[in-house]
């Protein structure tokens, strides 16, 4: 289901340096971050309005970092019940990961959130865990579910309605306040790196865990 890719390390190496550069920019107060969160900021916010603030708010709050949790061990426990058994597992441990880095590199980073924000969230700001925690989701779905719905239409329709997920549930944080855009980009290139890293792990070590009990008859 992931196969060898001689592009991974590439890919790695990508997402490192440019989300260690996003990392050291907004933690330095970098000028041009400061520029760039700003004109994002104003064009997520050029129409503010109660029907708006309605929906990116229930957008927010279903993708909460607790409610992605939720969602992921719902996905695992299907998963395994049609017989995806290691991609389940896979699965909890690319979400736990990715809550585990956006901790570690929230207390690092500790960027305060906007001010005024509209969302009643706390903590520190970048990355987004409720960004994180989307990607998760739609690459488990996309690199798990899609390739196995035999309908094309079907496969396609699901993997572009994920991914217009994710974009509104960046857009959501950043209308609410709750954070600037560097933190989404930020989030997503944090759960790229650790994506990169959670394929290479199955790639090597799934052929091994089939001989297990509790993945016997898993599918690859």
């Amino acid at each position: 289901m992931i196969d060898k890719s001689r592009s991974r390390p590439v890919k790695f190496v990508v997402a490192v340096i440019l989300f260690a550069y996003l990392s050291y920019f907004i933690q330095s107060g970098a000028v041009g971050i400061d520029l760039l969160d700003a004109g994002l900021t104003s064009a997520a916010t050029l129409k503010v309005n109660g029907f708006f603030t309605a929906i990116f708010k229930l957008i927010s709050w279903l993708a909460s970092p607790g409610r992605d949790i939720f969602w992921a061990v719902l996905l695992a426990f299907l998963l395994y019940g049609f017989k995806y058994k290691i991609q389940a597992f896979w699965s909890l441990g690319l979400m736990a990961g990715g809550v585990i880095l956006d901790f570690i590199v929230k207390h690092v980073i500790a960027r305060a959130r906007p001010i005024g924000h509209l969302a009643t969230d706390t903590g520190y700001s970048y990355p987004s865990g409720h960004t994180i925690g989307t990607f998760v989701l739609v690459a488990t779905v996309i690199i798990i579910i899609v390739p196995e719905i035999d309908n094309y239409r079907l496969a396609q329709t699901i993997k572009w309605v994920s991914v217009v997920w994710l974009l509104l549930v960046m857009v959501a944080r950043v209308y609410l306040q709750a954070h600037y855009p560097t933190d989404t980009i930020g989030a997503v290139l944090l759960g790229w790196l650790w994506l990169e890293v959670m394929e290479w792990l199955y790639v090597f070590y799934a052929p091994t865990l089939l001989k297990w009990r509790l993945f016997y008859r898993s599918y690859l």
